[in-house]
This record gives structure tokens, C-alpha cells and sequence, in this order.
């Protein structure tokens, strides 16, 4: 593939995570008798309390709506769940189970106690106080009230709950409030609870370690510190660290990368403020996390959406910091600049550029791409092995085709399959998603970059993809091969952005995209796939189809046929 030049919605809020099972949604019956409706709440902020913070739903509660019975999830309008402090714990307006999982966080509660804080306003805090007393009430017993994916939702969200619970003993203490906290904390330090080393188990240690400091049960702050400490350099049960020694996350995620790079920060500032020791290590690989996203940002400053990532850009990072982020959020002009001009991660990534702007080639006009090999598919990674990513000319070019979140199955799946992303595709023949995909060559010179995959996904069937990307001119070259005993049909996938419009042509396909024109925008760029059959392949036509999702990113795939033999090349450039 070459491209010749002729002169994509911020991040979601934040999707409910994947299921953690919690049975039980941590409440009990005798903290509803230890003290009076109305405890008399107290200024004074326990010196080893930690809040860490209500993931942006209390910006979309303020004091005024909670007051006022009104509760806003994530991306939806506001809905009446409550008369005064009583709330309809049952209601699912959207039949959405995220809406759920955040309205049985508490989170929400964040808006009125950050008003106190700011303002004094006891009526405020006397609301968030009121409601979550009336979660403890009504959820004693949640599998006698409610149907299994409600049960979910309010065990997902016992650890953001146990956030907002000690948040709001910083000012309001009450007897019922430390025994509704011990409960829901011991209940997360049982092994049986602990999701392990992902963004799961590192919320559920960090919130442990966090609210056993703030009621003063060292056991339960010392099990969230263990398990955080583990997670990183001592993961149990053979898994991946979650941050490993190259700085690389293993959620295989762009859009859980960023999350955990945040989460970890405040896990370090959480050790601190309890009065544990930071490991070194933890810290150094923490600060390797800005180069390894750093290389998933595009010279246009977008966040690829690599695993399960809602589009967004890097200028929504939190505190970039002094280097690699801020480096590529400025495009060069502050920041330190990335140690390397193209890296492989052993986590599984193969990532490049053509340079970090300057020696006569704007940072916005370089090309990046990205590849991706390793380990099966976990977390909240897609079966995107030996898929590509390519930037060019200023603009994205090939994509994968982003997420949709996690409510609609039939559509997660679809988007999680090899046939969403630009990799090779074994038609009648099983795909297995726990098998790894190995790097088998690599070479990274000044002005093209080569690597070389191998796997056995596909049961009987050998893939080999073996990549030449290069710069001036800019093109990708792409050699796959499949080899099988039995005949198959292999299609060889290319996803492009909706902007563009593709044709298919006796040699290949073409695809254009209009520029935006002005200052700062696009050019038109014309994108040539030319496919060249080698001997022993049998070629299928050529085909091109636009996906039928339109959400965020609504991929356009141009999808070459080839091969029906027992050996089927292909070479596309």
C-alpha cells in the first residue's frame, strides 16, 4: 500500500468495567441500629483518610440535582430516582446495565460532599449522607429484590461504593458509616473477591488499602498494599504484571492503559499517605507508562483505539507530566522526546515512526504505525493479532474498528473478532483467542522498519505476516502467507476510516479521502492497495464494503479475497 497526497468524539465516559462477581453487595443489617438517621457530622479529616476521587461523576451530579432526587449516568440525560433521601434502588430507565453499576456506586454523591467542602452547605452533605444510609437499608439482601444482571451491577460497584463511603467519613462520622465500610472492605480483602493483577483487582486493593487506613484496620490496609505491591512485581498465578519492566500494561487496551496509568498514581500517592513504602521499581515502571502510550497516540495527537479504547485524544490524559506525553501532546515543542524512534514491547506491541518531527519533516506530517503480536487475548484486549495501524500524510489511514461498549453483546463480539481489525483472516477453520502469536524477526533501520509474526490460530493452519513499513515514500508493504494441509480461503482485511471511499480495481483498490481544508487542516490523500498474487495462489475478486456501525469511528473496509489453495502468498502494498 502507498498513499500520495494531493497538494475522529472525545473519550467516552468512563464504561462500566467487565463482570466482577462479588455475591454479595457488602451492607449489613445491624449498622441501620448504631446510630441515629442524623449523626452530627464533624469538619475534622482523619490524617490517614484517602478520597480518591468519584470518576468524574461528581462534575455531573452537583449538590443542587442530588438534592433535588436527580441522578445523571455517563452519556444519559438525568432521571428521578429518589424523594428526598429515599431512592428507587430498582429503577433502570435505559435497561443498561452501566447506568446501573454507576447509580449503586455512590459515586454520584461526590457532587454534594464536594460542596461541603467548598461552601459549608450542611444540607449537602446531610443528602450524601442520607442516600447512601438508604443503599445500606435497601440492599441488605439484593438476590430477594432483584433478577441476576442487577445483582451484577451492584457487586461491580461495591468498590466504588466503598470510595464514596470513605469519602464521606472525611466529614461525617457515624457508627453505621464505619461498620457499612469494615464490612464492604473485609468483604474485598477475602482471596475469593480479589479479580488479580488488572484494572479490577488494582481499584479493589487500592479502595482497600485506602479505607482500611481511614478507619484505622491495619490488616485490611496492609492486604490492599500487599496485593498492589504483588500485582506489579509478583503476580500470582503466572499472569502478566500489570505494569511490566518496559513500562507496557497488560490489559492490551490504549483506552485501559491511560485508565491505570492514572489508577496507579493514585495508588502511589495512597501508599504514601499511609504510610507504606513505595517500592522503586513501581515507581520506575510507572513513569515508563507515558512512553509506551505515548507510542499509541498519532502524530495528529489521537489515542488509538487498540483493544477495547472509545476514540479520544491525548490532550485528555491526565497530568502528562514533563515527558514522552507532554513531548507528543505539544508535538515537540516541550516534553522530553521518546527514547526511541520505533520499540517493541514484549506484552506484545511493535510500534514505530518515521521520527518525532524536525531534521526537515513536521512532527503532524511523520508516519506511525503499530502492530500487535504476544500473549492470547485478556482483559480487555480483541483478538487483533498481527493487526496493523497506519498514519500517513496526516491523517489515519488503516484503523481498527474501535469499541462500542458493553452492553451490546452481539456488537462487542463482532468488534472483538479478527474481522474487525486489519490482520489476516482463515475462513472454515477454528480461530482460537488464547493462542499467542509470535515476533520472529525484526529489524528497525533509518527510513524502513521490517518485522515478521508467525502463529497457528487457526486450527491446522500456519499465518505468517512479514511487514516492510517505510517512509519517503510512505508505503507499507504486507507479505502473508497461510499454510494448510486442507484447502482454505484466506481474506486479507483492511479497515479505513469513514472519510474515505473505496473501489476496487484490477490490480487492487483505491481509496480517497477529502481534505478539511484550512489552516491546521487535512489534505485529500489517495490510498492504492495493490495486491501481487505469487505462484501458487488461487485469487478471489477483490471487495470493498462500508461496516454498518456508526458509532465513534464507522470503519470503511475494503476486504481482498485471496487464496483457496493448500499454500496461499499474498503480498499487498
Amino acid at each position: 500500500m502507498y498513499l500520495r497526497s494531493s497538494r475522529a468524539v472525545r473519550l467516552a465516559a468512563w464504561a462500566a468495567p467487565a463482570a466482577l462477581a462479588l455475591p454479595l453487595a457488602a451492607a449489613c443489617s445491624q449498622a441501620r441500629s448504631v446510630s441515629p438517621p442524623h449523626a452530627s457530622p464533624h469538619a475534622v479529616r482523619p490524617a490517614a483518610a484517602t478520597c480518591l476521587g468519584y470518576n468524574g461523576l461528581d462534575r455531573q451530579n452537583t449538590a443542587a440535582e442530588v438534592k433535588a432526587g436527580r441522578f445523571r449516568g455517563p452519556g444519559s440525560p438525568p432521571v428521578r430516582v429518589a424523594k428526598g433521601t429515599d431512592v428507587d434502588w430498582g429503577l433502570d430507565p435505559y435497561r443498561d446495565r452501566t447506568w446501573q453499576l454507576w447509580l449503586h456506586s455512590l459515586e454520584w454523591l461526590g457532587g454534594p460532599l464536594k460542596a461541603y467542602r467548598l461552601t459549608g452547605d450542611r444540607a449537602a452533605l446531610a443528602a450524601a449522607a442520607g442516600i447512601a444510609r438508604d443503599w445500606i437499608a435497601d440492599n441488605e439482601r439484593p438476590g430477594a429484590r432483584f433478577g441476576d444482571e442487577r445483582r451484577e451491577a451492584i457487586d461491580q460497584s461495591a468498590k466504588f461504593r466503598l470510595i464514596t463511603l470513605t469519602c464521606l467519613r472525611a466529614d461525617y462520622r457515624a457508627a453505621w458509616l464505619d461498620a457499612a465500610i469494615a464490612r464492604h472492605a473485609s468483604w474485598l480483602a477475602d482471596p475469593r473477591h480479589y479479580s488479580g493483577p488488572w484494572n479490577h483487582g488494582t481499584d479493589e486493593s487500592l479502595i482497600l488499602l485506602a479505607a482500611g487506613c481511614g478507619i484505622g484496620r491495619a490488616d485490611l490496609a496492609d492486604t490492599g498494599y500487599r496485593r498492589l505491591v504483588d500485582a506489579v512485581l509478583r503476580p500470582p498465578g503466572g499472569a502478566r504484571p500489570a505494569i511490566d519492566a518496559e513500562g507496557a500494561n497488560n490489559e492490551q487496551s490504549t483506552h485501559y492503559s491511560v485508565y491505570n496509568r492514572g489508577r496507579w498514581r493514585l495508588a502511589i500517592d495512597a501508599m504514601r499517605g499511609c504510610g507504606r513504602r513505595v517500592p522503586d521499581e513501581l515507581v520506575r515502571r510507572h513513569r515508563l507508562m507515558d512512553e509506551f502510550i505515548a507510542f499509541q497516540t498519532t502524530p495528529a495527537g489521537d489515542l488509538l483505539q487498540i483493544g477495547e479504547s472509545f476514540a479520544s485524544t491525548v490532550d485528555r490524559v491526565g497530568r502528562p507530566g514533563s515527558g514522552p506525553l507532554k513531548y507528543v501532546l505539544t508535538k515537540g515543542a516541550e516534553g522530553r522526546r521518546p527514547s526511541a524512534r520505533a520499540r517493541v514491547y514484549g506484552a506484545g506491541y511493535v510500534m514505530g515512526r518515521s521520527g518525532w518531527g524536525g531534521r526537515g519533516r513536521p512532527f503532524a506530517r511523520e508516519t506511525a504505525y503499530t502492530a500487535r503480536f504476544g500473549p492470547g487475548r485478556y482483559a480487555h484486549g480483541q483478538n487483533d493479532h498481527m493487526a496493523l495501524t497506519f498514519f500517513a500524510q496526516g491523517r489515519d489511514i488503516l484503523v481498527p474498528s474501535g469499541h462500542i461498549g458493553y452492553s451490546d453483546k452481539a456488537w462487542q463480539a463482532r468488534l472483538r473478532a479478527p474481522d474487525a481489525h486489519n490482520t489476516l483472516v482463515v475462513r472454515d477453520a477454528p480461530f482460537r483467542s488464547s493462542a499467542s502469536t509470535a515476533l520472529t524477526a525484526h529489524r528497525f533501520a533509518s527510513g524502513a522498519d521490517f518485522f515478521r509474526f508467525s502463529d497457528t490460530a487457526y486450527a491446522g493452519t500456519t499465518r505468517t505476516r512479514s511487514v516492510l513499513a517505510a517512509s519517503g515514500p510512505d508505503v507499507l508493504v504486507v507479505l502473508d502467507e497461510a499454510r494448510s494441509p486442507a484447502p482454505r480461503t484466506v481474506e486479507q482485511l483492511w479497515h479505513l476510516p469513514a472519510a474515505f471511499t473505496a473501489s476496487a480495481r484490477p490490480d487492487g483498490a483505491r481509496a480517497a479521502a477529502g481534505g478539511t481544508g484550512g489552516t491546521g487542516g487535512t489534505a485529500p490523500v489517495r490510498a492504492h492497495f495493490l495486491r501481487v498474487p505469487l505462484p501458487g495462489t488461487a485469487l478471489r475478486p477483490r471487495r470493498s464494503a462500508r461496516a454498518g456501525w456508526s458509532r465513534r469511528r464507522g470503519p470503511f473496509a475494503t476486504r481482498p479475497s485471496y487464496g483457496s489453495a493448500r499454500t496461499a502468498r499474498t503480498c499487498g502494498c
